[in-house]
């Protein structure tokens, strides 16, 4: 009885597997037959270019101001990358507390330093596109921007108030109550 159970739960791992192997097959063949499709940065890059009707002209300079932008960006981001491994790898290390808080701190007004200069480039080079746009173009720009706006609103809710020193609103009691204020006096 014992055998005929182990031989028929060989049998069935068997035939489960060569169908598994099979339909790896089919799918594989599937795919090999369909085009390929296009990256979906290139395809959201095409979707703009298209919407805002750009010529071949702008669509050349747009191209030179994103890669002058990305040469200009570049050497931050690798700063910025390099500081925040430092950071990550202080905050690993032997050192003593204060020694760790005070280098981190240099470094963390290193990065807002440098993350303002990239924000500062980005902003240069969206000003620099929109330069080569015509108004009905800038128009639909905006409105891009507000759709954009509306959907990140719509999936990110805004962070509640900071009620950390204002125990009342926090619906916390005070342990002590408030010292009585003095009256004035009377002349």
């Amino acid at each position: 009885m014992k055998k005929t159970l182990s031989v028929l739960l060989l049998c069935a791992v068997l035939a489960i597997g060569s169908g598994v192997k099979a339909s790896e097959n089919s799918d594989s063949v599937k795919i090999k037959d369909k085009p390929p499709v296009e990256c979906p940065k290139q395809m959201k890059k095409h979707k703009f270019e298209k919407r805002l009707n750009l010529t071949d002209k702008q669509k050349e300079k747009a191209k030179a101001i994103h890669q002058k932008g990305f040469e200009e960006m570049k050497p931050v981001m690798e700063q910025i990358k390099a500081l925040k491994k430092d950071i990550y790898e202080t905050k690993k290390s032997t050192l003593d507390e204060k020694a760790k808080t005070e280098k981190i701190k240099k470094d963390v007004e290193e990065l807002k330093v440098l993350e303002k200069k990239a924000h500062e480039i980005r902003k240069a080079n969206s000003q620099e596109f929109e330069k080569i746009l015509t108004k009905k173009q800038k128009k639909e720009l905006e409105k891009m921007k507000a759709e954009g706006r509306a959907r990140f609103e719509k999936r990110h809710h805004p962070r509640p108030p900071f009620k950390m020193f204002n125990p009342e609103e926090r619906g916390i009691t005070p342990l002590l109550p408030p010292p009585p204020k003095p009256e004035p006096k009377e002349k």
